[in-house]
């Protein structure tokens, strides 16, 4: 069974994740994500070897300082963003929060933006791989994407001016420091969609020689354009969910003759 390709032009880094390798057709190399819910319906043998990982050097003690600092400067970020709004949240709040100078932040980041994407990241890897978790692989492909998808657009309808900026941010990232969270989020993202595809070939329902990580991208395209125009409140949100459904359908059908 062909496996998830690491090549998903710029949202992903030429860097050896761990990632499990298997040939496809034409002597090209697959990959798949070790993300725990990108491949939580598929069978145990298949779920062995996605989530197989290659042995990594332990970082040294410079390194996992600067790990740690990261880290509670997320953890400040998210949770003054949760408490004062992400406007009415100033970097030196976030500096203290940390327990770090102000200077000490800007080595890390170069902007609030920059800790907003972050922070994003983890809480919608965390919300992806729920979702996929949730899904009964039984129940029709296209429902099971609408389901992930819908999850999605409700972490945003949490905070729609919130929201804004941060798709802005995404889509044209202002700072490189920005472009590793963007690349792993995209690759979580990305896996968890091919892991469902994978599956519906397991099942006949989808052709055998469909590229996963293919697919996966043009799926998420069709949920990411309708995203955008219900953000800038070009589409109502239920207008947004009808398209959606009828984009993904022409998607996993095809244009051929019926």
């Amino acid at each position: 069974m062909t496996r998830l390709k690491n090549e998903c032009n710029h949202f992903y880094s030429p860097a050896d994740d761990g990632l499990a390798t298997e040939s496809r057709p034409g002597g090209q190399r697959m990959r798949v994500t070790s993300a725990p819910g990108a491949v939580a319906n598929l069978t145990p043998s298949v779920q062995n070897s996605a989530l197989a990982t290659a042995a990594e050097p332990a970082p040294g003690r410079r390194e996992r300082n600067k790990q740690e600092k990261l880290r509670r400067i997320i953890a400040a970020a998210q949770r003054l963003f949760a408490e004062r709004g992400f406007e009415h949240t100033t970097t030196q709040a976030i500096a203290e929060a940390a327990d770090i100078g102000a200077g000490t932040l800007f080595l890390y980041v170069k902007s609030k933006e920059d800790l907003l994407i972050m922070v994003f990241r983890d809480e919608m890897v965390a919300t992806t791989r729920q979702a996929l978790e949730a899904l009964d692989a039984e129940a029709p492909l296209i429902d099971q994407l609408v389901r992930v998808f819908g999850v999605m657009t409700d972490y945003h309808a949490r905070d729609l001016d919130l929201a804004r900026v941060l798709i802005k941010e995404i889509a044209i990232p202002a700072s490189p420091q920005t472009h590793p969270f963007i690349q792993s989020l995209m690759r979580e993202i990305f896996a968890g969609l091919g892991g469902v595809i994978i599956n519906g070939q397991r099942l006949g329902r989808v052709r055998p020689d469909a590229d996963p990580v293919l697919a996966a991208e043009a799926l998420f395209g069709a949920y990411y354009l309708g995203l955008i125009s219900w953000l800038a409140g070009m589409t109502p949100r239920a207008l947004f969910a009808a398209r959606l459904r009828k984009r993904l359908d022409l998607i996993l059908t095809g244009l051929g003759p019926v």
